[in-house]
């Protein structure tokens, strides 16, 4: 557009010296008039005037179009924000039962399919859809939309179903730990947050699977996150402590309930988590308790109302070995008055990973269990579980 106004700006300039030397030249064959010259150069003015103005226009409208163009580029198009990721798990397992049963199977284990999108910078939408062995259908396991932009502003919201922030269940092992077992709840929900220099608190609510006797089905449940995360000197730290009004809401302990939704009352639940990581070494800690009893006919433990609680260790160290990345982990877990959860009193195990190839890894676990007693209602015997897994992420 500028080579289009120099040519237009030269025509013209060509043209004003053209027509003064017709002036020069038509003053040789006839002088004109001092008023004849004055009009002249009066008519040149404002050819002169409109050029610039036409000048100044065109200039105008090029730096707004640049500018649009400049911002069009920067703002990325919807698709470029669509992201499809997922994991497929494919496992031979054999088992010895607490009844001293053997069993080995296969399994397609685990099949997940994620799809997020940012349509504006401050929403980012996500959906998952999930497959697990046991299950003959494929379920919606999460769907949510994010209101957040945390680098500009520190207050975040995200409603839909997912995981509730309560508890941390990142394990290098093959096996998800027993805390999860007890703490993950997965509901529609409404979430409200705040960050700011790794410190973040979110509160939460949700109208939970569980109800009181004789009251209505209400949003009354509702659980408080609080988290600090950093890295210092290469150390980095994650530590978190969370509480949930009605744990009886929790996966694990709906499934194992009875009458739930006639309760007599809403049990609550703590969590608390922390975990380390330095040069490859990283150790987590995990803990998640009801801070009350059930009644007997809701959650029964030894003969009276359970309690249950539920506590993780685990160290990892992550190595080259060969130029595969490889992961030792060994775990350290334990229960308390969760039988009716079908949890093991106490579990020991260990397992390795290596990736064999980008995205894709294999497993090797072994985990160790022990029942509870026979005066406290289980078996007293041991069970071991081995698991070769192999995974890919994409």
């Amino acid at each position: 557009m500028s080579n289009k106004i120099q040519r237009t700006a030269l025509f013209l300039t060509a043209a004003s010296i053209l027509a003064l030397s017709s002036v020069h030249v038509h003053a040789a064959e006839q002088a004109p008039s001092r008023e004849e010259l004055l009009s002249m150069l009066k008519q040149q003015q404002r050819q002169l005037d409109e050029l610039q103005a036409m000048l100044k226009q065109t200039q105008k409208q090029a730096e707004t179009a640049t500018a649009k163009a400049t911002e069009a580029a920067a703002k990325p198009a919807f698709l470029d924000t669509v992201q499809i990721g997922g994991t497929l798990e494919f496992e031979a397992t054999e088992t010895e039962a607490f009844t001293d049963a053997d069993t080995s199977d296969l399994s397609l284990a685990k099949a997940e399919l994620t799809f997020s999108a940012k349509p504006h910078e401050y929403v980012t939408t996500n959906i998952v859809a999930l497959y697990e062995d046991g299950s003959n259908n494929i379920t919606l396991d999460e769907a949510t939309i994010e209101i957040a932009n945390t680098e500009a502003f520190p207050l975040y919201t995200t409603v839909g179903k997912w995981a509730m922030p309560f508890g941390n269940y990142d394990t290098a092992m093959s096996t998800d730990p027993l805390t999860k077992n007890l703490g993950e709840t997965k509901e529609n929900a409404i979430l409200v947050g705040a960050t700011h220099n790794g410190f973040s608190i979110e509160a939460f609510a949700f109208n939970g699977d569980t109800q009181k006797s004789g009251e209505g089905n209400n949003i009354d449940q509702y659980g408080l996150n609080l988290a600090v995360e950093g890295e210092e000197d290469g150390l980095l730290y994650n530590m978190a402590a969370s509480y949930l009004n009605n744990i009886a809401d929790s996966d694990g302990v709906n499934d194992a309930l009875t009458g739930a939704t006639a309760l007599k009352d809403y049990v609550g639940g703590i969590s608390l988590y922390g975990s380390l990581s330095l040069n490859g070494v990283s150790a987590s800690v995990g803990y998640v308790k009801a801070t009350d009893s059930f009644q007997t006919g809701e959650l029964a433990f030894n003969g009276q109302g359970a309690q249950p609680v539920t506590w993780n260790t685990e160290i990892s160290y992550t190595m080259d070995i060969l130029g595969k990345e490889t992961t030792f982990a060994a775990t350290y877990q334990g229960t308390d008055e969760a039988l009716a959860l079908s949890l093991p009193e106490t579990r020991l195990g260990g397992a390795v990973t290596v990736g064999i190839y980008d995205q894709t890894s294999l497993t090797l676990e072994y985990l160790a269990d022990e029942d509870y007693s026979i005066a406290e209602g289980g078996t007293g015997k041991d069970g071991h579980t081995t698991t070769a897994k192999l995974a890919v992420e994409f």
